[in-house]
């Protein structure tokens, strides 16, 4: 009998699935400028409620739903990112400007990398590590011991009612420290379960070296800056303090993206060199996937030329860099797991303002790219998950579709609630790094790029970057706990720290078990805020 694959079912789930997923990530995004990798938990996910509606599920159902689940839930993209920092340069919120790029630019990014699949899945030196975590979920289609799935149920009640309860003010979110400290410094931890689990997730390795950078910057750091001048009392005005940081923060971020492109220079020529397909069963449809490239480009090449009035030319030269910085992404995460999207997209923030002397542009084109960058990355990761698993490479590729077609729409909403019910900004919602991108292209604007960077910043930050690349170190986390407020450092570490005791009490293996419970507290209390935002945005 021929195994289910591309189902009604799978479908149905990989949306709903992915609503959930979405509504956490956006809420992370929010709240602490963080993501985290979708796919290994919205197989798990899957593998539980699959079986509620028509019995028993294979492998290959569970990755297309997989698939589908992981390109709504990351079709947020850079709403909470880009699009806000163009609100907070003074752009009002759109419908249409917003639902229609991202939708073109997630149909970009997946067809630019479904060409080139061969090149990328059959490549030996590629380890893609999250595509190897979800085909580990995958392993455990009809063998997930009931264990594992109460851990996880476990973990949605616990986070999803301590949610509800500091979502209307019985419980805190947050605890602040700074009335206890010395003069100018500034200490707090947020303690709500999406950071704790996040934390614990994370682990405590690069916990702990988040926590050390926090506590640098906010009892060393501060009291030092405001003393000498360089800015104004972070607890008084915390922003002063992350702008005179923000260099630093992106010279860290850039060299610990790049250096490790270096020694692949070679490779990335190779991408480019047609090579004989490896796999006589890859079903691709080649044409097809490449005239929706080209149409999606078109539409969005006219689209933004008559309703934000961007430039043919301009338009055209920005989709080819961002294809090709999309492949990158693509190259570094498989390779690494880590992701350049955040430090090419700030290249392509300063390309586009050299181009044009315009800042909302200078945050409109990266913000379509991002979406390239993230659906490219999330499509290719899930056609090498496939390839291990025999998945079909085609009904993958319209999993995607199905995926952005209720995620794009879906994303728009979530967004459109947060920024009519808590504004641009609240106690809550932060939106670290959509003010890390409005202040960079304000400073870049008003004072030019040498005067808003203090080259001297930006180059202690590009040698720490390279050194922590070197020395293996989470550079990406430090680089944020260099920027963020620290109650969510502290919140992330606090996870991590939790973690780590399991671990010294109970044996590695017991604490790994537990990821199910903190995997159950991130779902919790992101789904509950969703839903207490549009509950809220409906009455």
């Amino acid at each position: 009998m021929r195994e289910k694959e591309f189902t009604f079912r799978a479908i149905f789930f990989g949306i709903l699935v992915g609503i959930i997923l979405q509504c956490v990530m956006v809420y992370l995004d929010a709240v602490a400028g963080l993501d985290m990798n979708v796919s290994s938990i919205a197989t798990m996910l899957g593998i539980l409620l699959m079986p509620l509606v028509g019995g028993a599920v294979s492998i290959r159902e569970v990755n297309i739903m997989q698939t589908c689940a992981s390109a709504v839930a990351l079709c947020y993209g850079s709403m909470t990112g880009n699009y806000m920092a163009m609100m907070l340069t003074g752009q009002k919120f759109d419908w249409l400007g917003t639902l229609i790029p991202i939708f073109l630019a997630n149909s970009i990014g997946i067809c630019v990398v479904s060409l080139l699949r061969n090149q990328f899945v059959f490549d030996e030196k590629l380890s893609f590590p999250q595509s190897v975590m979800a085909r580990t979920a995958l392993e455990k289609v009809g063998k997930l011991s009931g264990r594992e799935a109460r851990l996880l149920y476990l973990g949605i009640a616990v986070g999803g009612v301590i949610s509800l309860l500091q979502n209307f003010g019985f419980l805190p979110s947050s605890i602040d420290f700074t009335p206890l400290l010395l003069e100018h410094m500034t200490l707090g931890v947020l303690v709500m379960p999406l950071i704790l689990g996040l934390g614990y997730m994370i682990g405590s390795r690069a916990s702990l070296c988040m926590l050390a950078a926090a506590l640098l910057v906010n009892l060393v750091e501060a009291p030092l800056g405001v003393r000498s001048g360089w800015f104004e009392d972070p607890a008084e005005k915390f922003s002063s303090m992350q702008n005179f940081n923000l260099p630093a923060v992106i010279g860290i971020s850039l060299c610990a993206a790049i250096l490790p492109l270096l020694g692949q220079w070679r490779t990335f020529v190779d991408l480019f060199k047609m090579k004989d397909s490896k796999d006589e069963t890859s079903d691709i449809p080649f044409l097809k996937i490449l005239f929706l490239l080209i149409a999606s480009m078109a539409a969005i090449t006219l689209f933004c030329r008559f309703y934000y009035g961007v430039g043919i030319p301009l338009m055209i030269f920005s989709l080819l860099l961002s294809c090709f910085f999309a492949i990158i992404t693509v190259r570094v995460q498989a390779e690494s797991g880590l992701t350049a999207s955040m430090a090419l997209n700030i290249c392509q923030i300063f390309i586009v303002y050299a181009l044009t002397r315009n800042t909302m542009l200078s945050l409109l084109i990266p913000f379509i790219s991002m979406n390239i960058f993230v659906l490219a990355q999330n499509t290719m990761g899930d056609l090498k998950t496939g390839q291990m698993v025999g998945s079909s490479p085609k009904k993958q590729i319209w999993a995607q579709y199905a995926g952005i077609l209720a995620g794009s729409v879906f994303a728009v909403i979530i967004f459109y609630g947060l920024v009519t019910l808590y504004g641009l900004e609240s106690e809550k919602f932060s939106y670290p790094v959509a003010h890390m991108y409005q202040s960079l292209i304000s400073g870049v604007a008003e004072s030019g790029a040498a005067e808003m960077f203090n080259l001297g910043r930006f180059g202690i930050g590009g040698a720490i970057g390279a050194l922590l690349s070197l020395l293996g170190l989470p550079a990406g986390g430090i680089a944020l706990a260099l920027y963020l407020a620290p109650t969510t450092i502290l919140g992330v570490a606090l996870g991590g720290l939790i973690r780590l005791a399991i671990e010294k009490a109970k044996g590695k293996e017991t604490a790994a078990r537990f990821i199910n419970v903190s995997t159950g507290f991130a779902i919790g209390d992101g789904v509950v805020c969703v839903i207490v935002l549009l509950v809220t945005l409906l009455s």
